[in-house]
Formats: C-alpha cells, structure tokens, sequence
C-alpha cells in the first residue's frame, strides 16, 4: 500500500479569519484559503489540495499548524504526550493480560482480580478458561 501523501500548511489569523498558506505543492502551484474558525480553515486547505491536484480529499493529509511558533510548539508537546500515552496504555494492557494468564494457572480469578486491581470478570475475560 502507497503512503498517503502530506501536505503542510501554516495558518495565521488575520482579523476574524485564519489565512492559510499550504506549502509542499508541486511546483508552480500556490494553495492559500482562509475560514473563520480553525475547523473551517482546515477544511478549505484540504479542499485547495484537492482541487489543485485533482485528486480526492481522502487520498492525502494536510498537516496545519499556526504560524506562531508558541503555538505550533504546544500543538506539537501535546501530540507527542497523547502519542506516548497511547503507546503506554498498550503496554499496560499487553502486561495487565499477561499477569492475568500466569496468575490464573496458581490461583482462582478472584485472586487474581485482587492482586491486579480489576474484577474478577475482567480477569476471566483476559484470561479464559481453556477446554
């Protein structure tokens, strides 16, 4: 399967609007557009993307940040949280079902549920009864 191709643009506000400028065009082609809200702004640099290319909306991605790079920073920090987050809650889980298969092999769910900090029906379901 083919990446999806990205785009970036960078958005200012202007008054009430956001201009956006989208950058990593071929060559000879400019995407500016603007909205009122983030939301809509977003929305219209997808749509000069996909009118420029000729292409539909959903075949690439168009990463926005702010112009101001306090606020790109942040937006970036929290994605990067929320990221490593997730991957962290995967683990957690990955280990939480592991604990609850070799927990169950000596002793009863409800124990094991005790031990873990989750129910008992939580456990069985991590780590069911084979046979």
């Amino acid at each position: 399967m083919a990446d999806t191709a990205t785009y970036h643009a960078s958005a200012k506000q202007d008054g009430s609007h956001w201009v956006v400028k989208i950058t990593d065009l071929p060559e000879g082609l400019v995407g500016v557009t603007q909205g009122r809200t983030w939301s809509e702004a977003s929305r219209m640099a997808t749509d000069v993307v996909a009118l420029l290319l000729e292409v539909p909306e959903d075949s690439f991605e168009v990463v926005m940040r702010p112009a101001d790079s306090d606020m790109a920073s942040a937006i970036t920090t929290a994605e990067k949280a929320r990221e490593e987050a997730e991957v962290a809650a995967r683990a957690a889980s990955e280990a939480l079902a592991a604990a609850a298969r070799t927990l169950t092999t000596k002793v009863s769910v409800r124990d094991a549920g005790a031990m873990l900090g989750v129910s008992h029906q939580y456990v069985a379901k991590l780590a069911p009864k084979k046979g």
